[in-house]
């Protein structure tokens, strides 16, 4: 059964860089990332926020298609509790496709989020924007990130929380690995 495995965490913890190396991986896989999506819109530099809007829309388009042809899709992808249309929505097109919905949380302790954040090399230009927004000299947008996302995750009990404190990108995509597996035994134990 195709699955639809969001990949949900703070801004620069690791989402894309997972994703793409599970796609990589894992032949006939999307790797969605919204982010990128929002990019090829026009304006996004002056409203990333309603371009990456437009991006879900067209990414739930895309997700539908794609696990209908029996594939998995990869989103990586923050939900807080400000989302204006939170990923039950791409909760509802992994079941409308009669698909497995998972979701994953990378999770990271304060210090070494700065750091790794602090650290990070953009690959893209949406990615360099969205790290000017979080490093920029009066911005407390990481803050408010993590302290939405804490709550986002305390209403949602199911989310696999993976902590990737003090662990580099190989043990990080392990601890995925052998989570979607525990999820696959679950299913078939169901």
């Amino acid at each position: 059964m195709a699955r639809l495995i969001h990949l949900n965490g703070p801004s620069g913890v690791g989402k894309s860089t997972l994703a793409r190396r599970y796609a990589n991986e894992h032949p006939g896989t999307l790797a969605l990332d919204l982010d990128v999506l929002a990019g090829f819109i026009g304006g996004w530099k002056e409203n990333f926020f309603a371009a990456l809007e437009m991006a879900r829309d067209h990414g739930r388009e895309l997700a539908l298609r794609h696990l209908r042809q029996g594939y998995d899709v990869i989103l990586p992808q923050l939900v807080t509790v400000h989302d204006r249309d939170p990923d039950p929505a791409f909760e509802a097109v992994a079941l409308g496709a009669g698909a497995t919905y998972i979701e994953v949380a990378l999770v990271i302790d304060d210090r070494a989020y700065r750091q790794r954040l602090r650290g990070k090399r953009p690959v893209n230009d949406v990615e360099a924007h969205l790290q000017a927004m979080l490093e920029g000299p009066d911005s407390d947008l990481a803050d408010r990130i993590r302290g939405h996302l804490d709550e986002y995750l305390t209403s949602r009990p199911r989310v696999i929380q993976l902590d990737t404190t003090g662990v580099g990108e190989d043990e990080s995509y392990v601890r995925l690995l052998k989570a979607l597996d525990a999820t696959q035994e679950d299913a078939l134990l169901s």
